[in-house]
């Protein structure tokens, strides 16, 4: 019996310390690493099945885990009340199509609804972008640079305004990341990248790929226009790869609008709904809100944002 509860603990402790000490260990570390919302609250479940059973003290230390989970997890529950700047809204979304087989009528009624000014996406097809064409699309977001591709690999950028397109990941990536300036009306512009790394989970090759794609993300400069980063990062918040980027100078937009454990990825029953998705944003702007939506066809929500630039 006191096997059958050290067992589940020290895997707690485990997991706690990895989480705690910001690494993110090999590609199997990695998967559970993105499960650590749930791993706080079975860290509870743990401390009542101990506590039931009269172990004591890995009762407790089961629960001084969990809470040390919970503290990390907190904030992304609560809006940090930041202040935000007073310059032009504009509105993002992001879709992955899962392989380009999203439902393109719900994806342009989400892109109407919500008034998007710039839809970034991710496993773009040339079959999805003709389909999202006949949906009416180009009605909305006029404006595009897209790379698409069959198969998982393609990606795009629409919008409402005119898009330039630029460089600004390197060319070394198995997925598509364009990158493009948007010709906003106000004083400044706004550069924004359609992110999708590879997942860290496939193999330990991989798991390195996925490091040095998000370390390769240029870092906001306050000397150049404002940027966006958006998309699926195959990251979690819980990953040090992923809040290493961020410590760079951008913000989480679901972080700042206590939205974060929205989950925007579930392929059940291989594991349960995690949030990989995000939009990353220069810390000289603001988020006014952010939002997760159903998209049928595919193994991702929709996740949108209403980003507020500077004067």
């Amino acid at each position: 019996m006191t096997v059958l509860v050290a067992l589940p603990v020290l895997a707690l402790l485990g997991l706690t310390i990895l989480r705690l000490s910001g690494h993110d260990g090999n590609r199997f570390t990695a998967a559970a690493l993105a499960l650590t919302p749930y791993t706080a609250v079975g860290g509870l479940v743990i401390t009542l099945f101990a506590l039931v059973l009269g172990r004591r003290l890995q009762s407790l230390l089961a629960l001084v885990l969990s809470i040390s989970l919970g503290i990390v997890l907190t904030p992304r529950v609560l809006p940090d009340g930041t202040s935000l700047p007073d310059g032009q809204h504009v509105r993002v979304m992001t879709a992955n199509l899962r392989l380009g087989l999203a439902d393109p009528a719900t994806l342009v009624r989400l892109v109407r609804d919500a008034r998007v000014d710039v839809l970034a996406l991710q496993e773009l097809t040339p079959a999805a972008v003709a389909a999202l064409d006949r949906a009416g699309i180009a009605d909305l977001l006029p404006n595009r640079v897209l790379r698409p591709k069959a198969g998982g690999e393609g990606g795009g950028i629409l919008a409402k305004v005119p898009l330039r397109q630029i460089v600004l990941v390197p060319e070394r990536s198995r997925f598509e990341m364009p990158a493009a300036v948007l010709d906003l009306s106000g004083s400044q512009d706004l550069e924004v990248v359609s992110v999708h790394t590879v997942p860290p989970v496939g193999s330990e090759v991989d798991r390195a790929q996925w490091q040095r794609e998000l370390a390769a993300f240029p870092s906001p400069d306050g000397r150049t226009r404002p940027r966006v980063l958006v998309g699926d990062f195959n990251a979690t918040l819980d990953h040090a790869s992923f809040t290493q980027l961020i410590d760079r100078g951008y913000s989480d937009a679901a972080e700042v609008t206590g939205e974060a454990l929205r989950p925007t990825w579930s392929q059940w029953p291989v594991g349960p709904p995690v949030t990989l998705d995000h939009v990353l944003f220069d810390r000289r702007l603001g988020a006014a809100s952010a939002a997760v939506y159903d998209l049928p066809g595919s193994d991702h929500n929709v996740l949108f944002t209403d980003l507020v630039l500077p004067r």
